[in-house]
């Protein structure tokens, strides 16, 4: 059988001019009027040259950017708030900065700004498909966001941290040693909001960083910091949060001797606390959900990331910000960044074991990038989305499971947003590990909700098989940064499906809005990505 040549190897369709007699007499035998078509091509119809919206993102189909916004100084770290997902704080070095996140110490001396941005919700609308003209404009929420308000800061701005209790309070600490306190005050309209400096602290020395602060989830405004000396203070939030000077350090050790403190986290109840340092040592202490006890060590592990640069962020996860319905179902993880690019899962419930074990080590890289540059800074979590069943109940636009308490989140909707500097954004998901396909009996189920068919899995207690075994996956990757990626934060979101229709009515579909960060070019990124 003779081979045939794919059809984009057969020869192209010329162009020949129209024949100027397309009519002509024919014999009686044959109908009396034929038609002579003319010979030419079809209209070359090219792809509309617009950006559509998002309509899923992956790896191999990256998200394209929403929304942009050009700032004045190169920002550091963005934290949307706990409370409202309409409010983001951003911090930013000098505007002619010579330091960076990686080396704060080049920019002593040299101011700093906080912005507060709204990012509010816009409905517009969109075809579904461009290439049909005839189909009917849909709807779709587009972002935009306005800096409300700004403000100078004494220097350059290493970390942001909302506090657990009083959703208005925040702190950041800056290259000049200081730690903030900051109030943030929300306006009926988006740029009658305000930000503003309550008091300056010092807990160390002028030459000593804080480089990193977190707040207790005991919502008893219990404070860690890590110095760039290798010490931890723990203290409180003061009595007069006008005053300067008046925060009381409670415990001060060290954990690792004196490598700088690059990211600490407490635990989902607060009584113990994550270390990590530039050495690539991590830690764990037992210091009490009032932080007075001495801190205990309770494992330390030099040996796992011994090949990384440096630990650059830990989180403890599941979170208190995680689905509530997931953290009895999920063993408790510590998910570990480092500067050489890998995200490392070690598994917190082998207390047997000490340091605990390693399950899984994930690279932000795939096979196809060539001598790759970055590593993982900042690693920021997804926040709790409704579940897929209960979306014709919530409303378009930004979720937050404190506004709507009826509507329960989806357990197996989890992971972390991961700002890589050089190589952008990533989006890291923890999924079943794909192994084999199990189906229902429909007729067993067709009466059930999907919290009753959660509950038939069962509840994960030891590795007998009694356990779904579930992995975390690489599934998106963000690259229009022209600059480091330092930061990033994220809210759960709910949109119009721009493509299907259930009825004549549009449905929704959910997923979470992201932000990012650009270093060098000032920018500011809004995208998103979807779970369905």
């Amino acid at each position: 059988m003779p081979i045939r040549e794919p059809r984009f190897n057969q020869e192209k369709l010329t162009m020949s001019p129209p024949s100027m007699k397309p009519w002509k007499m024919s014999p009686p035998s044959m109908s009396p009027l034929h038609m002579t078509p003319p010979n030419m091509l079809l209209p070359n119809f090219s792809p509309p040259q617009f950006k559509l919206p998002t309509l899923s993102a992956s790896i191999y189909f990256p998200p394209q950017t929403l929304f942009e916004e050009d700032l004045e100084c190169p920002p550091s770290i963005a934290r949307f708030s706990l409370d409202d997902p309409t409010v983001c704080v951003i911090g930013a070095y000098a505007e002619d900065t010579k330091g960076d996140p990686v080396n704060p110490q080049n920019a002593l001396g040299e101011k700093g700004r906080i912005y507060l941005a709204r990012v509010m919700d816009l409905e517009a609308e969109v075809r579904g498909d461009a290439a049909f003209p005839p189909d009917p404009p849909r709807k779709k929420i587009i972002p935009n966001m306005i800096i409300a308000d700004d403000i100078e800061t004494p220097g350059g701005i290493l970390d942001l941290c909302w506090s657990a209790s009083d959703p208005d309070l925040l702190i950041a600490t800056t290259t000049t040693s200081q730690i903030l306190i900051l109030q943030v005050t929300v306006g009926n309209r988006p740029r009658s909001s305000q930000i503003d400096i309550l008091s300056s602290h010092h807990i160390s020395d002028p030459g000593n960083l804080v480089v990193c602060v977190a707040f207790s989830p005991a919502k008893n405004d219990i404070i860690a910091a890590g110095l760039s000396d290798g010490s931890v203070s723990v203290f409180s939030l003061p009595d007069e949060l006008e005053e300067d000077d008046q925060i009381q350090v409670i415990r001060n050790f060290r954990p690792h001797g004196e490598h700088p403190i690059l990211t600490l986290c407490f635990s989902n109840d607060g009584k113990e606390l994550y270390v990590g340092d530039n050495k690539a040592k991590v830690s764990c202490w037992k210091i009490g959900k009032a932080g007075t006890k001495k801190p205990e060590l309770q494992w330390f592990d030099d040996s796992t990331f011994k090949d990384g640069d440096c630990v650059t962020k830990l989180i403890a996860w599941p979170t208190e910000r995680s689905p509530k319905n997931t953290i009895p179902r999920r063993r408790p993880l510590l998910l570990v960044g480092g500067l050489d690019g890998n995200l490392r899962i070690t598994d917190l419930t082998e207390k047997q074991v000490i340091p605990p074990p390693l399950t899984q080590e994930k690279s932000i890289f795939d096979q196809t990038e060539n001598e790759p540059d970055g590593g993982i800074w900042d690693l920021a979590l997804l926040p709790p989305i409704p579940r897929k069943s209960q979306l014709e109940k919530v409303d378009v636009g930004a979720f937050t499971p404190e506004d709507h308490p009826e509507i329960p989140t989806d357990p197996d909707e989890n992971g972390v947003l991961v700002s890589c500097m050089e190589a952008g954004a990533r989006v890291f998901v923890q999924r079943e590990e794909f192994m084999e396909v199990f189906i229902r009996d429909p007729e067993k189920t067709k009466d059930k909700d999907e919290e009753e068919l959660d509950n038939e899995k069962g509840v994960e207690k030891d590795w007998f098989n009694r356990e779904r075994p579930f992995e975390w996956y690489n599934v998106a990757q963000f690259k229009e940064h022209k600059g480091k990626c330092y930061a990033g934060t994220a809210v759960a979101f709910v949109d119009w499906d721009p493509i299907f229709k259930e009825s004549g009515e549009q449905r929704k579909r959910r997923g979470w809005r992201l932000m990012t960060t650009s270093f060098e070019d000032r920018k500011v990124h809004i995208w998103q990505v979807f779970a369905d």
